[in-house]
């Protein structure tokens, strides 16, 4: 009996979590809370922020104070501070309160001097708002939420296209827009009593985005959505994208789960900078001879501009490139990690800046472990680690650029009597000058010309195949240019794979 009983009140449980589509929140006006059944629950920081914070109780806080409220004194948190260890994303923002019965207020940021947070039996979490009206004073919070109102395309969720950048999200707009809350199923066990078989199942709640709301996915060819550390999923009918405390997440049955998402692409080019690699290993298995050549932070909006302007004659003078898309994050070691081992950073183990150490070989482990020569030159450190020691190249000139050293040493290789299967030269100028001066600037312009001369040199005195690519574009920012986010102008690049030798232009 006691095996039938438990199992019963598991299936109850099971049943309670179901009956739930939607959550509190969403299901019953404002109004009066019941602080007695939830002033002993945590209250939670959320939205728009880099770090979460759950406060249990007011001694989790050592910066409290204590004023004068409703004739008695009162320990308060000060809610400036409060937010602050949360790390909004930006200063101007709004900061809402929700109640655990839904009913909701909304402040902004322009005067938190005399905003605090109290905790009392009676009211539970509170807001106490002086230079604010009365009716922001919230009772049994549950959750406040930080939505920014400057959010800009570095820091959002965004949903882009190769030709544009289409929407940015975040957190805490989509904790202000709403949301659906469902159970998700986990997982469901069975006891055998009485030669009868009785079964429970188990959900979670989550809550659930109608990503539709913000953009039209029907037509689509084809939709990824890109992970933090670099995952890549289509998108699925069964996926559904998740609201957490301060991210937006994938999840799709039982095998596709991405806590943090970056974004959505919708109709991605066929190319990726993987492909760099595996183009590489079957020409090489085919015994050509290939250079690759990375110019770094050449976008393919800065592409297309510069040989609209007469910048790059030579790449103009190419058949027309292939669009390709990079890995997430789009920043240089990630993508010279995916273009030298053909694995996107969660595999290759290099997911983001600071890791030069990959967890798989790359294309210069596969030309020794067949017995091919190989070569890369590089600046005057190594991105990533290679399984050969590579040419560093200095800046002999002391004006920032190692560019015409890469040149002067893959042509001193060429010229060798060993023959060389594989070359690898990374170009840097690009990136170096977009980064100071913007990526489409006059400087970055004529450092894209510069590398098209050296490009176009190499190119003319290699007898074999050809692969030209970037690692990643640039967008334009206050200080000059920058390349972080899954933004149009830095997640896709041109890509050429063509003969060496003499070009007709």
């Amino acid at each position: 009996m006691k095996q039938i009983y438990i199992v019963f009140v598991l299936a109850i449980v099971g049943l309670v979590a179901m009956t739930g589509c939607v959550d509190d929140a969403s299901t019953k006006e404002g109004g009066d809370s019941s602080p007695d059944s939830s002033s002993s629950l945590p209250m939670k920081i959320v939205g728009d922020v880099d770090e979460p914070v759950t406060i249990e109780q007011l001694s989790d806080i050592s910066e409290t104070e204590t004023i004068e409220h409703r004739e008695e004194d009162l320990e308060v948190i000060s809610l400036q501070d409060l937010l602050y260890k949360s790390q909004p994303y930006t200063k101007d923002m709004q900061t809402v309160f929700i109640s655990h019965d839904g009913f909701s207020a909304e402040i902004s940021s322009e005067d938190l001097s005399e905003s605090y947070i109290a905790r009392t039996q009676e009211n539970g979490w509170e807001a106490i708002n002086y230079n604010h009206p009365v009716s922001s004073n919230i009772k049994d919070i549950s959750h406040i939420v930080v939505s920014s109102n400057d959010l800009c395309l570095e820091d959002g969720f965004n949903i882009i296209e190769p030709e544009k950048n289409i929407t940015s999200l975040s957190p805490g707009q989509i904790y202000q827009d709403g949301y659906s809350v469902v159970p998700t199923y986990r997982g469901s066990s069975s006891v055998k009593n009485d030669e009868k078989e009785l079964e429970v199942s188990t959900f979670n709640r989550r809550k659930i985005i109608d990503i539709e709301k913000y953009v039209n996915l029907s037509g689509r060819e084809e939709i990824i959505i890109v992970g933090e550390q670099g995952e890549i999923e289509p998108l699925r009918q069964d996926g559904k994208f998740i609201l957490n405390k301060n991210s937006i997440g994938y999840m799709a049955g039982d095998d596709i789960y991405i806590d943090q998402a970056a974004g959505i692409v919708l109709d991605p080019p066929d190319k990726m900078i993987t492909d760099a690699y595996h183009d590489t290993k079957e020409l090489l298995a085919q015994d050509e001879q290939v250079l690759l050549i990375l110019i770094d932070g050449l976008g393919y909006h800065q592409y297309e501009y510069a040989v609209d302007n007469g910048y790059a004659p030579f790449l103009e003078s190419l058949p027309k490139p292939e669009q390709a898309m990079v890995a997430y994050p789009p920043v240089t070691p990630v993508n010279v990690a995916a273009s030298l081992t053909g694995e996107l950073p969660y595999i290759n183990g290099v997911y983001e800046r600071g890791i030069r150490r990959v967890d798989v070989p790359t294309i210069f482990g596969y030309c020794e472990d067949h017995g091919k020569e190989s070569a890369a030159i590089i600046g005057p450190m190594e991105t990533i680690e290679l399984e050969i020691d590579p040419v560093f190249s200095l800046d002999q000139n002391n004006d920032g650029s190692t560019d015409g050293k890469k040149r002067e040493n893959a042509l001193s290789k060429m010229s060798q009597e060993k023959v060389h299967d594989l070359m690898f030269v990374h170009y840097k100028d690009v990136d170096r000058i977009g980064h100071n001066h913007g990526n489409m600037a006059k400087e970055t312009m004529e450092a894209i010309a510069y590398n098209d001369e050296l490009v176009k040199e190499l190119v003319t005195h290699w007898d074999g195949k050809v692969i030209v690519y970037a690692d990643h574009g640039m967008h334009e920012t206050e200080d000059g240019g920058d390349h972080n986010s899954v933004m149009t102008e830095d997640m896709f690049m041109p890509y050429w794979q063509f003969d060496g030798g003499e070009i007709d232009e």
